[in-house]
């Protein structure tokens, strides 16, 4: 039986690990009313319903780098970032949270859990006795998360506004207003995203003064003094009912939008992960057909979303294979690729970049270029392309010799300058030459947090000019213009 984590316990040995201030991601689980269903109950089954529960979700932990920090009787204490720094600790945490959540409920476990998760500095290291140390993390942000889960409603997972903040880019979450429910709330901002709709439409005083009074129903102050400033920018005759809601406003501040915290003195900003946005809901870059086009193709077929997305996870490009997928199928639907030339595509693309499971952390989540790396970091990523068949057939998960040669062929370049066997022209397979325009239009306009993205028009314009110059295949350039037109 192992009772520590296998790398912290290689750091012990190699005198690696260190006590030190690093910020970090802490997550808490708990089963809810436990006790209160342990009552009575043999305690072998008890016993047994805890075992299951903990082998449910500490593979999840593992797979999105986790560490497992301690059980606490019926929950647990975990941190991401240690003992190994990663850029995107607070993003794993929470998919971590939520694929616990899935999972159980997927495999019909009996007890429902809450998980509470908060992200900040601590301190970490070795905390015990001469005779027994436990590598932990102690603060705040400990004490937060612990807080957060006790508050947390069953089946969910809440957040401080830190780790909101780093992962919003990727997942829906609501802010939890004090003296609202969750059906009030959900119904005020679903009322003032429409309004604000209309006013980037058509602004008119009226719409700004409803979408003042919608924020500070919600509590929102700070953006109900906004609103409210644009009324009398529009409408000067308002400023006495304005400059009067505008000190109710500075006077009330945003007392509905924080929570109560025990052992907090200040309020805090507490937040409730209600899933993962829709890659391929971004009209303004992902045209419908395309969304269209992989919902087609994907009906009826199993895409190992778990083991791609902990790698996507890691790197901070949530959702970037779903929508490499979509652009490649609707372009292959385009070209007349038969339906089973599309699946095999479509699976291809969903898994290219699964490779990257054996790249260092701090190399996926890199500020720099490839090329400004050096040769050996170089070969590192590069050899994702080669290292995806291990991580499939390791993982058991479905394959085919085609599916294996379009990932090992979609980073080959049209003029022969690609990798990994500098192939060029008609040599490379017609699916790799497909993936290669839809990976690189995702890259452009997906967010990073090392880059901005360019527009759709300017990564279009981009692949056009690639295909001049000879780096895409030109033909197959023309099908992807001809998908992205709405957006282009």
């Amino acid at each position: 039986y192992a009772t520590m984590d296998p790398s912290v316990a290689k750091l012990i040995i190699d005198h690696r690990l260190r006590n030190e201030k690093r910020s970090i991601t802490v997550l808490f689980a708990d089963l809810a009313d436990f006790t209160k269903t342990a009552e009575g109950r043999p305690p072998e089954s008890v016993i047994e319903d805890l075992n299951r529960l903990f082998s449910e979700v500490e593979p999840v932990l593992t797979q999105y780098h986790g560490h497992l920090d301690k059980y606490l009787g019926d929950g647990l204490m975990a941190e991401f970032g240690v003992p190994f720094s990663t850029e995107h600790h607070q993003l794993l945490a929470v998919m971590a949270g939520l694929r616990m959540q899935a999972r159980l409920k997927e495999n019909s476990f009996p007890g429902k859990i809450r998980i509470g998760i908060a992200s900040g500095t601590t301190i970490v290291g070795l905390v015990g006795s001469e005779h027994r140390k436990n590598y932990t993390a102690i603060g705040d942000t400990v004490n937060l998360a612990s807080r957060l889960e006790e508050m947390c409603p069953v089946n969910g997972v809440l957040i401080d506004e830190g780790t909101n903040k780093k992962v919003s880019h990727w997942l829906n979450t609501w802010r939890i207003r004090v003296g609202l429910s969750v059906d009030e709330t959900k119904n005020l901002e679903a009322r003032l995203s429409f309004l604000l709709d209309a006013i980037a439409a058509a602004p008119t005083s009226k719409l700004y003064q409803e979408a003042a009074n919608l924020c500070s129903e919600l509590g929102d102050m700070s953006r109900a003094l906004v609103y409210h400033r644009k009324v009398l920018e529009m409408d000067p005759s308002q400023q006495g009912p304005q400059q009067r809601a505008i000190a109710a406003a500075l006077l009330t501040g945003d007392e509905r939008g924080f929570v109560t915290v025990k052992g907090k003195k200040e309020r805090v900003a507490v937040y409730e992960v209600t899933g993962l946005r829709d890659p391929l809901a971004d009209m303004k870059r992902i045209p419908g057909k395309v969304a269209e086009a992989f919902q087609r193709v994907s009906k009826g077929v199993w895409l190992p979303r778990d083991e791609v997305q902990s790698v996507e996870a890691v790197e901070g490009s949530l959702g970037h294979a779903e929508v490499a997928a979509a652009i490649a199928v609707a372009m292959a639907d385009k070209m007349g690729l038969s339906e089973k030339e599309q699946r095999d595509l479509l699976m291809a693309s969903y898994m290219h970049d699964i490779g990257k499971k054996g790249i260092p952390e701090y190399l996926l989540a890199r500020e720099n270029t490839l090329n400004e790396l050096s040769k050996g970091d170089q070969d590192l990523v590069r050899g994702h392309v080669q290292d995806a068949e291990v991580v499939i057939q390791d993982s058991g998960l479905p394959r085919t010799e085609e599916v294996l040669a379009v990932i090992r062929q979609h980073h080959e370049r049209y003029d022969g300058t690609g990798y990994p066997e500098g192939i060029g022209g008609d040599d490379i397979l017609l699916g790799a030459r497909i993936l290669a325009i839809a990976d690189a239009y995702e890259a452009l306009t997906g967010w990073r947090s090392n880059q901005e993205p360019i527009t759709a028009h300017a990564a279009v314009e981009e692949i056009r000019r690639d295909s001049k110059e000879g780096g895409v295949d030109p033909k197959i350039a023309k099908v992807f213009l001809d998908v992205m037109r709405d957006v282009s």
